[in-house]
């Protein structure tokens, strides 16, 4: 059975497929300031379809007023969230 690939564009926020899409719901980023700190945080990312929603990572705690909208900006309200997979831990 030949294997099957989809690409979407680097940069894209939105990878609708098939059973599942990926949405990144917020950016990642790390800035770098003057005194050589540096300020960061990880991406947020949904990924639906099927019977699941998976929210991957959730950002940090300074995110948490703000998660709802995000999620209701894809139609998804926090109780229909069945699987948090958080990456790393700090």
């Amino acid at each position: 059975m030949p294997l099957r690939f989809q690409t979407a564009p680097l940069g894209s926020l939105s990878i609708p497929g098939p059973l599942y899409s990926v949405h990144v719901l917020r950016a990642g980023f790390a800035t770098a300031n003057p005194d050589g700190s540096v300020r960061a945080d990880g991406s947020v990312t949904l990924v639906s379809g099927g019977p699941l929603t998976v929210l991957v990572d959730t950002g940090g705690p300074w995110l948490r007023p703000v998660l709802p909208a995000l999620l209701a900006a894809r139609g998804v309200a926090p109780a229909d969230v069945t699987h948090v997979v958080v990456t790393h831990g700090h």
